[in-house]
C-alpha cells in the first residue's frame, strides 16, 4: 500500500477520496462510540511516523544492504502499534474504537504525506 501511495501513479483525486473516505467511516464510527483523545493522538503520531520511516526508505538507494530491513521494519512497526492499540482499548465497542485507530492512522500519514508534496508557493 504504501509503494502505491507514494508512487506516481497515485494522483492527487485518489488521494484526496482516500481522506474523504476514511474521515467518513471514521465519523460514523464515532456516532457509534467516541475514541478517547489520547488513542486518538497516538494513532495519528503512529501514522506520521511512519510517514518518516518511509520517506527515509525512499532515500535509500536500491543497492543499500538495509534496504529490505527498514522496508520490512517499516511494516512491522505498523502492526505492531495497531494492534497494541487494539489490545488496551476499552472492550465495549472495540471493534469500532480500532476502526476509529486504524482511520486516524491512516488519515496521520495521508495528510502528513500530502501536505511534504504539496507545490511550493512562490511570493
Amino acid at each position: 500500500m504504501l509503494e502505491f501511495w507514494y508512487s506516481e501513479r497515485c494522483s492527487r483525486e485518489i488521494k484526496l477520496l482516500s481522506s474523504i473516505v476514511v474521515c467518513s467511516a471514521i465519523y460514523f464510527c464515532s456516532s457509534i462510540a467516541e475514541l478517547a483523545p489520547l488513542w486518538v493522538g497516538l494513532s495519528l503520531l503512529s501514522g506520521i511516523l511512519i510517514h518518516v520511516l518511509f520517506t527515509q526508505y525512499l532515500k535509500l538507494a536500491t543497492s543499500h544492504p538495509y534496504r529490505i530491513t527498514l522496508r520490512n521494519g517499516i511494516y512491522i512497526f505498523q502492526l505492531f502499534a495497531l494492534l497494541s492499540l487494539a489490545y488496551v482499548l476499552p472492550e465495549q465497542h472495540k471493534w469500532v474504537l480500532w476502526l476509529q485507530c486504524v482511520g486516524f492512522h491512516a488519515l496521520g500519514l495521508f495528510l502528513v504525506s500530502i501536505y511534504s508534496k504539496r507545490a511550493k508557493r512562490h511570493t
